[in-house]
């Protein structure tokens, strides 16, 4: 495992808190909100259920698209580092690289949420998460990726140890939390002199028996903690020979 610590360049390609809600809401009470945001979020894209399908002709088969119902927008600030999807279903908010802090974060993320639940009237949250997609450029060669990686990919002994590539996804339950974590790790792709390797932390917590009202501040707590776990998860994965590559 690596040392617990700030990471100057951390290898963060997407970081997301994503929050879904019950009932779902009148989508059309969000147009007020959407305009209040043009400013900062200049670009913003509707969001449409659509149905696919197939359509059986007399010499061909194709596929058919019916759109239905608007469900919201995706609103991208005019810097491009935030995405804003804001739904009759939930909330989800996206900061892309450079990643600063999750105080920073936070910050932007949190007005917004309540600015959501004011215009929708959202009653109460059934779903948390936050979800970090490490992209981690590794130096070639490799003669071992338990130099890197503390749950490596294992080659059989008696087979050739050229790897190739690589997937793995755990789930990791915390009891005390309540929740739980998907952690994948896979082989992207690989350069003349490197290699990337995906580490993708999906911390999740449902309120399945509890009435969590989408207005109660331990919503932000919750996820505080959440990203607390990430981070466990994330320094636990790593060697501190990595580590150093973002420090």
């Amino acid at each position: 495992m690596a040392r617990y610590r700030f990471l100057k360049n951390a290898p963060i390609r997407e970081a997301i808190i994503d929050l879904k809600v019950a009932p779902a809401v009148d989508a059309t009470k969000l147009e007020p909100l959407f305009e209040s945001l043009k400013e900062r979020f200049p670009k913003q894209e509707i969001m449409q259920r659509s149905t696919f399908g197939f359509e059986i002709g007399p010499n061909e088969l194709r596929q058919s698209r019916v759109d239905g119902a608007v469900e919201g927008r995706r609103l991208t600030s005019d810097d491009g580092r935030h995405i804003v999807q804001i739904r009759s279903d939930g909330f989800t908010f996206s900061r892309l690289p450079p990643y600063e802090t999750w105080e920073a974060m936070k910050e932007n993320a949190e007005p917004l949420w309540n600015a959501y639940v004011t215009h929708s009237g959202a009653e109460k949250v059934i779903r948390t998460a936050i979800r970090y997609i490490n992209v981690m450029d590794l130096p070639l060669p490799i003669q071992a990726f338990q130099d890197y990686l503390c749950a490596p990919p294992e080659i059989p002994a008696a087979l050739p140890q050229e790897l190739g590539g690589f997937f793995s996804r755990i789930i990791v339950v915390h009891r005390e939390l309540g929740g739980a974590a998907v952690v994948t790790q896979a082989l992207e792709t690989s350069f003349e002199n490197k290699v990337q390797v995906i580490l993708d932390i999906d911390v999740f917590k449902e309120a399945k028996e509890m009435e969590w009202s989408a207005s109660d501040p331990s919503v932000w707590a919750t996820l505080g903690k959440m990203r607390d776990f990430k981070n466990q998860i994330f320094f636990e994965s790593i060697t501190e020979k990595t580590a150093e590559l973002f420090a």
